[in-house]
Parts: C-alpha cells; sequence; structure tokens
C-alpha cells in the first residue's frame, strides 16, 4: 500500500485527531502514522489484519528478518537447555561464537536490509519475538551477509522444527557458518 504526500498529511491529521479524542479502539495512531509516514506499511496489514481485504505477501527484506529472528530464538532456547559439559563442547567445537550464542541485531546506520529498524518494529512495537525485548539491536556493522550463511547452514540441516531444539553438534554448524569462508 503506497500513499501520496497529500495521503500520508490526511493520515498524519487522522491520527492526531484520534490520538487527542484518546479513543481506545485497539488502533494505535501512533503506530498507524508512523507506518505510513515510514513507508512500512507491510506492518499494517501484519498488526490489523481485520481491516484489510487482501493483504499483499511481506517485502523480501521482512521475511529474512522474521527468518533470522526465529532462528536466533530457536538458538538461545537451545542454548539456554544445554548441560554445562554440553556448552564446554559446544565452545570447542565453536570457538568464536559458541561462548555467547545471542542476537547481535543489525547495523543501525542503515542499510543492512533495514533490518535494525524492522527488528524494532517487530519487537518493540508488535510486540512479536518478545524473547528480544529490552535489548539493544545495533550490531555496530552490517549482519545481513552473517545471517545469510548463518540460515543457509540451517537450512541445510533440513531439520524445520522437530525436534525444536538443536543439538551441540547442529548449533556449531550454524554459528561456525557466521565465519566468513575466507576466514575458516
Amino acid at each position: 500500500m503506497d500513499f501520496s504526500n497529500e495521503q500520508k498529511l490526511i493520515v498524519t491529521l487522522l491520527t492526531e485527531i484520534h490520538a487527542a479524542l484518546n479513543i481506545k479502539n485497539g488502533i494505535d495512531p501512533d503506530f498507524v502514522q508512523d507506518k505510513v509516514c515510514s513507508g512500512d506499511t507491510w506492518a499494517l496489514y501484519m498488526q490489523y489484519p481485520g481491516i484489510f481485504e487482501k493483504a499483499p505477501g511481506l517485502p523480501a527484506n521482512v521475511k529474512f528478518v522474521a527468518n533470522v529472528l526465529d532462528l536466533f530464538t530457536r538458538l538461545e532456547r537451545s542454548y539456554e537447555s544445554l548441560s554445562a559439559p554440553e556448552k564446554a563442547e559446544l565452545e570447542d567445537q565453536s570457538p568464536i561464537h559458541g561462548k555467547d550464542v545471542s542476537f547481535k541485531g543489525f547495523d543501525g546506520n542503515g542499510g543492512d536490509r533495514n533490518g535494525y529498524s524492522t527488528t524494532e518494529t517487530f519487537v518493540n512495537q508488535m510486540g512479536r519475538w518478545s524473547n528480544f525485548k529490552g535489548r539493544g539491536f545495533n550490531s555496530h556493522m552490517p549482519s545481513s551477509e552473517i545471517y545469510d550463511r548463518m540460515l543457509n547452514a540451517y537450512d541445510s540441516l533440513n531439520k524445520n522444527n522437530t525436534p525444536w531444539e538443536f543439538s551441540v553438534d547442529e548449533m556449531a554448524h550454524i554459528l561456525n557458518a557466521a565465519i566468513h569462508p575466507d576466514n575458516r
């Protein structure tokens, strides 16, 4: 859904009126205004699916971020369930990333498939992936290529969602993919 500048102005005025009247109907006027003005209208379809008759598919960058958040949810929960000896084994198999298995975010300076702002929208504005709530999402470096390699490593396992937790070997395989092939 694209808005002309005139339509953005109308939405801005209407959302300000909605907020000033303190209307409590399940629509967040600040969220609507932000998404219309930023062009991230995909979030409106996800947040308010009953309003729209036909939602377009998610943009590729949004799907990518959702996949990364799903992967790290699974990695972090799998890591938390490991025993101390299993954590030591993971560190041995993945010495660079096996000690701190956590989502680092995306580059907050822009680019990076718009991952930083998409993550902020998902977690802090839409309440999705609540396990990441309260964290910073600025990796201070481009991370998309790293996450691409990790997602490809995950896909190569043909694991889908069963069993949900990763084994130590599977985690090491995914975490080691973060390292650029030229540096392995």
